[in-house]
């Protein structure tokens, strides 16, 4: 009972690792995807062509409309969208699952969010890749850098929901590296308030 509260207490990830293992040694396993409040369920495109990085910058057409019923030219060829939801604990939506483990490709990912009020967040991203992020077709953010490590809530990007309906895109990018420690090509997202609370989507 006490570590049932404290874990709906915790913000902090460390801690919420740290209760959910207890949790664990005693029996009673913690449902690390819910408690985080991960977003799992997307739907993904490519590869797009990201050779000597030039991807990162290039406005693919994703980033003008997203059409999940079009087909645009990839980097070997025509590609549509697909159907992703992540199993991992840590919410990793995985690009290398669908597409394989390409190099350098860009791929995106998109998931609609629904919001019961115009509301403050944050969106908060981990990734070691390249990364754009966009809200209801607004830019936030993005780093052009590669395989530096991924940490959860690494980055966070306050936004402003709005009731009902919200699509969030992300744009992820893999290099040219072909060591076995840069074969990821993932990024992990949530929707929270501004102190870490997961938001859940209201559909």
């Amino acid at each position: 009972q006490g570590y049932q509260k404290a874990l709906s207490a915790a913000r902090d990830a460390d801690q919420i690792e740290s209760i959910a293992k207890t949790l664990g040694d005693l029996g009673d396993k913690v449902d690390l995807q819910k408690t985080f409040g991960w977003v799992t369920r997307w739907k993904l495109i490519g590869p797009f062509d990201n050779t000597a990085n030039a991807g990162f910058t290039k406005p693919y057409p994703p980033e003008q409309t997203v059409d999940l019923s079009a087909a645009h030219d990839g980097k070997s060829g025509p590609v549509r969208w697909v159907e992703f939801e992540s199993t991992s604990e840590y919410g990793w939506g995985d690009f290398n699952k669908p597409f394989d483990a390409l190099k350098e490709v860009a791929g995106y990912a998109v998931t609609e969010f629904w919001s019961d009020s115009n509301r403050p967040a944050e969106i908060r991203l981990g990734c070691k890749n390249g990364w754009k992020v966009w809200l209801n077709g607004q830019f936030l953010f993005g780093r052009d850098e590669y395989h530096t490590g991924a940490e959860i809530d690494q980055f966070r990007l306050p936004v402003e929901l709005k009731s009902g309906r919200n699509v969030i895109l992300v744009k992820c990018t893999q290099n040219e590296q072909k060591e076995d420690w840069t074969k990821e090509w993932e990024f992990q997202l949530r929707v929270t308030d501004a102190q870490g609370t997961p938001i859940a989507s209201t559909r």
